[in-house]
This record gives structure tokens, C-alpha cells and sequence, in this order.
């Protein structure tokens, strides 16, 4: 939904000083291109403290470490009250574990304004953001927004919120509980993702060999030669709805087989399950 360029004398949309949910649950309904589809206005109307909140808290997933979104500053303090102590004011930030992030913030007087939206005589320029959430997989961040009146509660402001997305960042990640050493034919097995990478580092001082077959119908078998203390890694794709069930088997034709293993892939625990389908 896009409620920035919209313009509408109607008010119907406009939520007050109560908070309702933002993201929807960024874990179920985040990935590239998927944005939380929730659009609101968020306005100091009917607020006997004078001031208009919305926030909401969601889990990083692994490989989303980015959340993007776009809001604008709605005011009727212009252009009448522009210039006077009637300098609404508007925040948006996002709190975390060791981290707090002014999004983005200004008031009346300092900003530039234009024809209004949404029943509003003024609107800024729209305002984009895309923060960091590095470092904050598995944490609980939140995201807030605020509205203040100021000098009076009778002429209102809003801010308009639309286009949030957790952005997916990186194609492959680790997959906890996976790796160890292999000694001999074995099968490394799980839930993955549609694509599935397993490196292997020969940590003898002979060279080795070394076949993974991925065991479904028709799943390909690769086959490299490890130098010692040399890695080779093996990427396999299927298509699917993710999480899928994988199962490979590692077999040798050496004599002295000692290798360690490692499991990136494309889905791990904590990630949303394809969300675009």
C-alpha cells in the first residue's frame, strides 16, 4: 500500500495514540523484496499527553540484517503556525541490545513542506531509512514513532509509515549444529534451504579424495582430490519449498581420511519459511 503520494481529505486512516502492529511478525513476512505490507498514520489526535506513539518489536533473523522503510511528516501547524512556537516534532528510532538509533527526527520550523496528504495542509519530502542490524540476529530490536504536539493539543501532526521490509543481506549463512570431522564414509543429513554448501578442509598430511552424493532422485554426486590442509567446497541445488530434507553421502577412496566439514545454506532455523510464496 502506498499512502505517501495519496492525497485524501478523509482521516478514516489515521490511527491516534494507540499502538498497533507495524511489522505483522518480521520473522514470518520479511525477505528481499517482500515488504510488510501494513501502511499507517500515526497521529497526536485524542492524546491527552499530547503525543502520538507506535512501536514495534521483532526478532532479527538470520541473513536479514537490514530493515528499510519510508516515512513523511504531515502537520496542519502549516503554514499557518509555520515559524512559531507551535513546532510539532516527530522521531523515529530503533532500540537494541547495546544500541539505540535515531532513524530519523525534525519539527515544523526546520522542515521543508508542500502541498498535504491525507487530510493534512502539509507534507515534508518523503523520508527513506535503511539501518544496520548487524550483529543483532536472534536479538529482539524495536522499532518506534512518535509524534509531540507542542505550545498547543488542539492543531494536530502525523507521521505517515509505509514500506517497512527486514532486508535479506546475505545469500548463505551457517547452519548451527552442523560441521565436525569425518573420519570415513558418513552421511551429513537436515533441514536446509534450496541451495546447500559443504566445505571440506583435509587436515591430513596426505592428500585425499573425497565423493558427496546427494542421496535424493536424481541428486548429482561430486568428487575433488584434497591437498593437505586444502579445502574444497561441493554447492548443491534443488527446488522447493524451504525448509527441505537433504541427505549426503561422503565416501573415500584413501586409505587415511580425515577431514572437517562445514554447512552453509540458503534457509537455517529462525529464518521465515519462504515468505514470497
Amino acid at each position: 500500500m502506498d499512502i505517501m503520494s495519496k492525497a485524501t481529505p478523509k482521516l478514516g486512516v489515521v490511527i491516534s495514540y494507540t499502538a498497533i502492529i507495524l511489522l505483522g511478525g518480521a520473522q514470518n513476512a520479511a525477505a528481499n523484496g517482500c515488504p510488510v505490507t501494513q501502511a499507517v498514520v500515526v497521529s497526536n489526535a485524542g492524546s491527552q499527553s499530547a503525543k502520538g506513539s507506535l512501536s514495534q518489536a521483532f526478532v532479527v533473523p538470520p541473513a536479514y540484517e537490514q530493515v528499510s522503510g519510508r516515512i513523511r511528516f504531515l502537520s496542519n501547524e502549516w503554514p499557518q503556525y509555520f515559524g512559531t512556537e507551535y513546532n510539532d516534532t516527530y522521531l523515529a528510532r530503533l532500540t537494541a541490545p547495546g544500541k539505540v538509533e535515531i532513524i530519523a527526527s525534525g519539527n515544523v520550523n526546520s522542515s521543508s513542506w508542500s502541498s498535504g496528504l491525507l487530510g493534512y495542509n502539509g507534507a515534508t519530502p518523503e523520508i527513506r531509512y535503511n539501518t544496520d542490524l548487524s550483529g543483532l540476529v536472534g536479538q529482539t530490536v524495536q522499532l518506534a514513532y512518535e509524534v509531540q504536539d507542542v505550545g498547543d493539543t488542539i492543531v494536530d501532526s502525523a507521521l505517515a509509515i509505509d514500506a517497512v521490509q527486514v532486508i535479506r543481506t546475505d545469500q548463505f549463512v551457517p547452519v548451527a549444529g552442523q560441521g565436525g570431522a569425518l573420519t570415513g564414509a558418513s552421511t551429513i543429513s537436515g533441514s536446509f534451504g534450496q541451495a546447500v554448501k559443504l566445505t571440506f578442509t583435509n587436515q591430513n598430511i596426505l592428500g585425499t579424495t573425497i565423493s558427496v552424493k546427494d542421496a535424493s532422485p536424481f541428486g548429482q554426486t561430486k568428487e575433488s582430490i584434497i591437498l593437505p590442509q586444502q579445502s574444497v567446497t561441493f554447492t548443491f541445488v534443488a527446488f522447493g519449498e524451504e525448509p527441505m530434507g537433504w541427505d549426503f553421502e561422503v565416501s573415500t577412496n584413501s586409505d587415511a581420511f580425515v577431514v572437517s566439514y562445514g554447512v552453509e545454506s540458503t534457509w537455517t532455523e529462525g529464518m521465515p519459511q519462504n515468505p514470497c510464496y
